[in-house]
């Protein structure tokens, strides 16, 4: 698919009412109009945003299936402001064993992007992180194709395998889109994962993440840009809402990779056992 050389991106940074979709809904839309306003292409919003990433015991009550009524809600103000839109949601499985999932919808003027969800593969289940005893985890791995390109998505901890994003590089991303939950006081270390993700795969990143206080649960916010060379071009501020905007330059993310050939150098036959060891099945 044909792609832009530009792409505007709005980052919602902000906190939800726990366990109140339509609230929360409601919310976004101001959000949406200020995007729209901003010229954008796309907007994000955080992990779980649509529930609240602390709703618990409230996910098996409050999921909703893709598509559904939210994302219905969000086509309607996808097709009103002519922009692409993204937002954390518990999804619910409809057939048997009627999971619910960590995942994010994506909507555009025309509908649904492709299946129109991603459901977070990498569950955060270590003290103090219990989003194993709410999710099932994730089973695919889609590049979303739009009007600027192919773009893949992430949500929170799927940042920390690098085998992740290489995949996602490799099936022909061309913007690696970022969701999250990230706690206070890893703040710097978000920033060195993100950049090393883009430069390690010439991908820009970009990070949009909660902020604000759920039950005994602080995120930092901290929401941003980051360029193929790992540079953050665009930042929202630490510990409160805010609304950014700012661009990403696919043109010089291509540039890189013709320059660098850092895929042609790749040595796959080197590198089998990163898949073939299984520390689950070890003796």
């Amino acid at each position: 698919m044909a792609h832009t050389g530009q792409v505007t991106i709005a980052l919602a940074q902000l906190n939800s009412v726990l366990g109140d979709s339509q609230a929360n809904l409601d919310r976004s839309v101001e959000y949406i109009e200020r995007a729209a306003a901003a010229g954008a292409d796309l907007i994000l919003f955080p992990e779980l945003y649509l529930q609240g990433y602390r709703a618990d015991e409230k996910f098996a009550l409050t999921a909703e299936p893709i598509p559904g009524p939210a994302t219905s809600f969000l086509i309607d103000q996808a097709k009103k402001h002519n922009l692409h839109i993204i937002m954390g949601m518990a999804r619910l499985e409809e057939h048997f064993p009627f999971l619910v999932y960590n995942s994010l919808c994506f909507v555009g003027p025309d509908g649904l992007v492709g299946d129109g969800y991603y459901d977070k593969i990498h569950l955060g289940t270590f003290h103090p992180y219990i989003e194993g005893v709410y999710f099932a985890p994730g089973r695919a791995t889609p590049i979303f194709h739009t009007p600027f390109g192919p773009v893949s998505v992430q949500i929170c901890y799927d940042v920390w395998y690098p085998e992740l994003t290489r995949t996602y590089a490799l099936s022909g991303s061309l913007i690696n889109l970022v969701i999250s939950a990230g706690p206070s006081g890893f703040t710097e270390g978000w920033k060195t994962l993100l950049q090393a993700r883009s430069k390690e795969n010439l991908m820009p990143s970009v990070y949009c993440n909660v902020v604000g206080t759920q039950k005994d649960f602080s995120f930092f916010g901290g929401s941003k840009i980051v360029s193929a060379m790992g540079q953050v071009t665009t930042e929202a501020k630490i510990d409160e809402e805010d609304f950014v905007v700012g661009t990403v330059d696919i043109e010089e993310a291509l540039r890189l990779r013709r320059q660098w050939l850092l895929f042609r150098e790749r040595r796959p036959d080197l590198y089998g056992s990163l898949t073939a060891i299984d520390v689950n099945e070890a003796p």
